[in-house]
């Protein structure tokens, strides 16, 4: 009877350890999945303090990626998958989903004691490789989890600042939570980050996240890839081109067309693309300027081929409406300054088409 009774109580004991492996391996998760979505809240918060909207910011896999392990590692486990998912076709990846196994193991009892109750080391590679030259394996449990968390980004605009006539002389950039309520000026980098909100979430996005939808190097981007059957079979046609001629600039930094969030321009009505010469709002390396000088010019030749409405680029709009054929330096005009390297189209070229 005293025996029953002790087995039974190291019985209960065995099931309560498992359950606190569970418990902490889920923990780890958690934490390893709000890391990851904390890199993008990270960089959304930062684009926005130093001025410019936080368009284009989406999931990068590299810092995304170590952060979860790092926390993962944090809380005695090991990051085994990450992915990112949103619902704007792939572009933005703004859900995160991981997986963690615990770094302890609940090993299968031994007859010969070998494995006593408490024994929660995992086995080492030379007790897995002495296993298999028995032809045999070390039946273990160990913890596994997932966790997804989601990043929401907050909506900002560009303000203008006037001066006592009326005129524009700057802007600031304000922003309100997403899902809704009072815009505000965004003066530092904490206001910003804390109106990016970072949550744990029981379900993915819709789009599994890909990197030829946003992210920096990966290819040529196809239309497939920037817009689908959201951009116009003008915009792609345009787009296929303006790849075709001067990709080995754009890839670099990637291509946005289709954006779902109106704005009053083109990007929401498919017939607009930015083509990045820079990440993060920073300022083109000489030779990505050049280069976009040069695409401008070709863009400004072959307007008509090309179905320009206008670009955007460096500060200035050149439109075939209003602006003579000719060299960029002397046909381009200045647009007002409106807060930011982004919103400046500093950072990349604005391409929208008539149709």
């Amino acid at each position: 009877m005293v025996f029953s009774l002790l087995a039974l109580a190291m019985l209960f004991l065995r099931l309560g350890e498992a359950n606190d492996m569970r418990t902490s391996t889920q923990s780890a998760a958690d934490a390893a999945a709000l890391a990851a979505a904390g890199d993008i809240q990270h960089r959304v918060a930062q684009t926005i303090a130093d001025g410019s909207l936080p368009w284009g910011v989406s999931w990068r896999a590299s810092s995304g990626k170590a952060a979860a392990e790092e926390y993962a590692k944090k809380n005695d486990a090991k990051l085994t998958d990450v992915r990112a998912s949103d619902n704007d076709q792939g572009r933005l990846g703004n859900f995160v989903r991981v997986e963690v196994r615990g770094n302890s193991c609940q090993r299968e009892l031994q007859e010969d004691e070998s494995v006593g109750w408490n024994k929660r080391d995992c086995p080492d590679k030379e007790e897995i490789e002495e296993a298999e030259e028995r032809g045999e394996t070390i039946p273990v449990t160990t913890g596994n989890a997932s966790a997804i968390a989601q990043v929401k980004i907050p909506e900002c605009k560009s303000v203008p600042i006037l001066d006592i006539f009326g005129m524009e002389i700057g802007s600031y950039i304000a922003c309100r939570p997403a899902d809704g309520g009072e815009y505000r000026r965004m003066w530092t980098y904490s206001q910003a980050k804390a109106i990016t909100d970072v949550k744990l979430v029981d379900r993915e996005g819709q789009w599994i996240y890909s990197e030829l939808s946003g992210g920096p190097g990966s290819g040529r981007y196809p239309c497939t890839a920037v817009g689908g059957q959201n951009i116009t079979r003008q915009m792609c046609e345009t787009h296929e081109a303006i790849m075709d001629e001067w990709g080995v600039v754009f890839e670099k930094y990637g291509v946005g067309c289709y954006r779902s969030q109106e704005d009053g321009g083109e990007h929401p009505r498919g017939r607009a693309c930015d083509y990045m010469v820079s990440a993060n709002g920073a300022l083109p390396s000489p030779d990505l300027k050049k280069g976009s000088d040069q695409a401008a010019q070709w863009m400004i030749d072959n307007h008509e081929e090309l179905d320009i409405y206008y670009i955007m680029w460096d500060h200035y709009i050149w439109n075939p409406g209003r602006d003579p054929v000719g060299p960029w330096d002397q046909v381009k005009r200045w647009v007002p300054d409106r807060g930011g390297n982004t919103v400046n189209h500093m950072d990349h070229i604005h391409v929208s088409v008539n149709s």
